[in-house]
């Protein structure tokens, strides 16, 4: 009953803390821009309603997946551990009644809710300005959201778990790996979590008048392999992190 009480407690803080972090107002804008941008090109008025599914699926694969989702990831999923590790306070939390892996697990499943909430949140409210196309793109491109949205989670917190500046080196990641290697023709773009994001994207679209991509461009992953490996992403970060975490010497001063 006392580690269970302390859990709570832990998860509810790292909540609030996360809630009110510079991380909310950072993702504001962008989803406030992207709102703008979608006001203005208004894809329900289209008279060509497969065109207009096609266009607004480009630009949720094109930002919304590419970037926002990872974007959202990094600024919830980085700043459990990590920010504790910036202000010198995570020696404080190994002193409670607490195991390491519990205080992990606490930090994960505090930012994991918020992720969610901004990914779903922005694509429902992405979709809804879209008319039609959207109201048929938010069925069809909800499962890659989520899969998405917990693979992220998860490997930023093994990021946040092996280096101090894991904000940093998370960002590193999402600029070199995902936006970069994740669209070079070939296999290299397999290393990107949004790669099998948007192959499930595509397999979802296409039926709706999303257009196949080239394969010489874009190659999409068999759809039940891309949520395996994102399945795997997802738990095998995690694992990784809670490994690291309970054996790992934290020494930062306090």
């Amino acid at each position: 009953m006392r580690t269970a009480r302390a859990f709570l407690t832990l998860w509810l803080l790292s909540f609030r803390r996360l809630f009110w972090s510079i991380g909310t107002p950072m993702l504001l804008l962008p989803i406030v821009a992207c709102i703008m941008f979608l006001v203005r090109r208004n894809y329900g008025a289209s008279d060509d309603p497969v065109q207009a599914f096609h266009a607004f699926s480009m630009f949720l694969l094109t930002v919304f997946a590419s970037f926002l989702v990872p974007l959202c990831a990094l600024a919830f999923g980085t700043a459990g551990l990590g920010g504790d590790r910036e202000d010198r306070t995570l020696l404080f939390l190994f002193i409670r009644p607490l195991p390491r892996g519990l205080i992990l697990l606490a930090k994960y499943f505090a930012a994991l809710p918020l992720v969610l909430g901004f990914t779903v949140g922005s694509l429902w409210i992405f979709c809804k300005l879209a008319g039609a196309p959207g109201r048929a793109a938010f069925d069809a491109y909800l499962p890659a959201t989520l899969y998405m949205s917990v693979a992220y989670t998860s490997l930023f917190h093994l990021f946040a778990a092996l280096v101090r500046h894991s904000t940093v080196a998370a960002l590193i990641y999402a600029v070199f790996m995902e936006v970069l290697l994740g669209n070079v023709p070939g296999i290299v773009k397999r290393v990107a979590v949004n790669y099998y994001g948007r192959s499930l994207m595509y397999d979802a679209g296409v039926e709706h008048g999303l257009n196949a991509p080239d394969a010489q461009w874009f190659d999409p992953y068999p759809p039940a392999d891309a949520r395996t490996a994102l399945w795997a992403i997802a738990i095998g970060a995690l694992v990784a992190a809670w490994l690291v975490f309970r054996t790992r010497e934290y020494e930062e001063p306090t």
